[in-house]
């Protein structure tokens, strides 16, 4: 959901219904005008995020600072309900670019290669999965300026298989409340076999917390709100997220803090055993949630692709590798992973 709601007006976040509709999006937004971007988050609890104008100025000029100064024009495959995807129109907005709105799939057709030339496109790690797996899908990556993955993290597997095909890959990391991207690792760094989201755009500063290690982001790029906490000019934002900097400035996610899972009164990490799972190689994708159970609480349950997987001698595999703790209770081998449009659990 995107609401516009005009400078001055007097809005109960609760109840507000001022929509932007996919038909205005080539127009100017008013000066002053607020927008609230519905997220899900990692946990992919709905809640709402206030930005300003400025904040999205912000974060466009940041980028371009990094990209370079030439207009930004894409091919959307995000949902425009999604700040991942309006940012996509507004960064065409801001520098002139244009945008041409696609379904992913669609770049397994042959007629998508003319149209990537020169522009720009936003994916999930599970889009830029299935696209590789495609030799169609793989020529018409390559034919882009640049490919940014967000959202969640991209598997080792994944990572080899696209600097073996040569993509434009640029890893990032951002969130709603940041106006979407605050690093970048660019795409030589990342076919040269450099790991992680890069260094911090020129609007943004990361720290960790001394108490948590946790991520912590000062940005002219973030929100006003974050109903019903608003934010105070120069705020710093803490992050749910673990990560580590190395003293080039260069910014790895090593957890994510509202995916443990609490099992039986302890923690497990469902991004650990993802890793493990994955660094089998006897799947293609895979994601670990939490799922209610009468004995424990909630128990960890990975589901992984594609539905051939033998789970016994997975589970005896993984079984050497995790702490007992960091092992899945329950498993399902599916035809396509549990997830929604923006790569997040929606179980």
């Amino acid at each position: 959901m995107i609401q516009l709601l005009s400078e001055g007006t007097s809005a109960d976040f609760s109840t507000g219904r001022f929509f932007v509709q996919e038909d205005e999006c080539s127009s100017v937004l008013p000066e002053g005008s607020l927008l609230c971007f519905e997220t899900g988050g990692t946990s992919g609890k709905p809640s709402r995020v206030i930005h300003s104008l400025d904040s999205l100025v912000n974060a466009v000029d940041g980028l371009q600072a990094r990209i370079g100064n030439d207009a930004i024009s894409s091919i959307c495959c995000l949902p425009l309900s999604h700040l991942g995807g309006w940012m996509q129109v507004f960064r065409a907005i801001r520098t002139g670019g244009s945008v041409l709105f696609r379904h992913y799939r669609d770049l397994e057709s042959e007629e998508m290669t003319t149209e990537a030339v020169g522009r720009w496109i936003s994916l999930v790690p599970t889009q830029l999965h299935r696209l590789v797996r495609s030799s169609r899908g793989r020529s018409n990556l390559r034919a882009f300026k640049g490919i940014f993955v967000g959202g969640a993290a991209i598997s080792q597997r994944l990572a080899s298989l696209c600097r073996k095909e040569d993509l434009p890959i640029w890893p990032t990391y951002g969130m709603t409340e940041t106006a979407g991207m605050v690093t970048l690792l660019r795409a030589d760094e990342f076919l040269n076999g450099r790991e992680g989201v890069g260094r911090a755009l020129d609007h943004a500063e990361l720290f960790l917390s001394r108490d948590h290690g946790k991520l912590v982001i000062r940005s002219q790029s973030l929100c006003l709100a974050k109903p019903p906490k608003f934010l105070s000019p120069g705020a710093s934002f803490q992050t749910e997220d673990f990560g580590e900097v190395d003293g080039e400035g260069y910014w790895k996610i090593t957890g994510r803090g509202d995916r443990l899972i609490v099992c039986g009164g302890e923690n497990l990490d469902p991004c650990l055993a993802e890793s493990v799972i994955l660094q089998t190689g006897m799947v293609e994708e895979c994601v670990v949630v939490g799922v209610e159970d009468e004995e424990w609480g909630r128990v960890a349950k990975a589901y992984v692709t594609p539905s051939t997987v033998d789970l016994k001698v997975l589970e005896r595999a993984c079984k050497e590798k995790l702490p007992p703790i960091n092992r899945p209770k329950q498993w399902s081998a599916v035809e396509a992973l549990p997830l929604t449009e923006m790569g997040k659990p929606r179980i």
